[in-house]
């Protein structure tokens, strides 16, 4: 009885499995998965562009011209007359010195060369006397040269009292500090009641007058790119405070003489600065135009992908798209000049670069002109 029941459940499982089967292999084929649908894109045609070949350079702001002001006669401050940013004028008074003592000796000094300029007009008087009698044989010859000689040192003593006169003209002159260039006052670094001696300050200017009506944007050389710059040409100043405003300049200085170190040679290139956008320490970027117009292929800069140190672009090939490797040059604006690995006339992507596989499907809506 077992065993006829084993044979029935093993005959009932066969003939479920053979009617699974059966309907298996009667209903239609399974499909295959659908196509992954195109993705849509943007475009460009590759075209070339006009562009002028330019070093480009990073550097900062310096004055044109610039004076450091110290004091030349030792006294107690008392008065500064600018504070940083203001405009400056030549001969205009910036700080102003004790000078009580210094008008004493003056008026001592005046006095001093009163009582010898009296001296010298008795002295003279007696000489000119003392000449007529001795023209007359009434006066010894040795009395006569004893007159002279007082004339002479009469003389001494007026000239001598006049240079006192005058240096302490000069030092009362000089308690009040003025400025010798037009400019604005920057770093001041001095206070009423301060002492101050010439040459005690020097290293540390009580303040600057800086003249940047116009500038110098100064920037490093290369020893290799050296050849190509030279005074007169053109470059183009930006600065990030200031967005895309350009400044125009020229290339005025080239040190002749290279840092012994990093092999760069100092150039300066003079800005015009009217309005004093420009301010002295400013971080700035330069490009120098180093030679005429030339047409180059060139991409917008979101058609460039970068992988492991490399430069790709999708070209659009029918409708698929082939992952081609560039080698890039010199940014131009929104552009980047591609060196090799394009040709003009060929149609380069500009959305989903980062997303898109070699070959992938791709449907076109637009070829963007601008590179937007």
């Amino acid at each position: 009885m077992q065993n006829r029941w084993k044979l029935w459940l093993a005959a009932v499982t066969a003939i479920a499995i053979l009617l699974v089967l059966a309907r298996f292999l009667s209903s239609p084929k399974t499909q295959a998965a659908a196509p992954t649908p195109p993705k849509t894109v943007v475009a460009q045609t590759v075209a070339e562009l006009a562009t002028e070949p330019a070093l480009a350079l990073t550097g900062s702001i310096e004055a044109v011209q610039e004076a450091a002001i110290n004091p030349q006669v030792s006294g107690m401050v008392a008065g500064v007359q600018v504070k940083n940013g203001d405009a400056v004028t030549p001969g205009q008074p910036l700080i102003l010195l004790d000078a009580s003592s210094f008008r004493d000796a003056l008026a001592v000094g005046q006095a001093n060369l009163e009582s010898a300029q009296a001296g010298l007009e008795s002295a003279s008087q007696t000489y000119q006397r003392d000449q007529v009698l001795s023209e007359n044989n009434a006066l010894s010859t040795a009395a006569l040269e004893n007159a002279k000689v007082a004339m002479e040192t009469a003389q001494a003593a007026v000239d001598s009292a006049a240079a006192t006169v005058s240096s302490a003209q000069d030092s009362l002159k000089d308690t009040t500090i003025c400025s010798l260039i037009s400019g604005v006052a920057a770093n001041c670094n001095v206070e009423v009641g301060q002492y101050l001696s010439p040459g005690v300050s020097s290293s540390t200017p009580l303040l600057v007058v800086e003249d940047i009506s116009s500038v110098y944007a100064v920037v490093d050389i290369e020893q290799d790119d050296l050849p190509a710059v030279r005074p007169g040409l053109a470059a183009k100043v930006t600065a990030d405070a200031f967005g895309d405003r350009v400044f125009a300049g020229t290339v005025e200085q080239i040190n002749p003489v290279g840092d012994a170190t990093s092999r760069v040679f100092e150039t300066k290139i003079r800005v015009a600065n009217g309005l004093h956008l420009l301010q002295p320490g400013m971080f700035v970027k330069v490009e120098i135009t180093t030679g005429t117009p030339i047409e180059v292929i060139a991409v917008p800069q979101n058609a460039v992908v970068s992988s492991a140190g490399l430069d790709y672009v999708f070209v659009v090939d029918g409708g698929r798209v082939q992952r081609q490797q560039v080698q890039t040059g010199q940014v131009l604006g929104q552009m980047v000049e591609i060196t090799s690995g394009l040709a003009e006339g060929q149609k380069v992507v500009l959305t989903d670069v980062d997303t898109l596989q070699d070959q992938d499907r791709v449907t076109v809506t637009s070829y963007d002109s601008t590179g937007s």
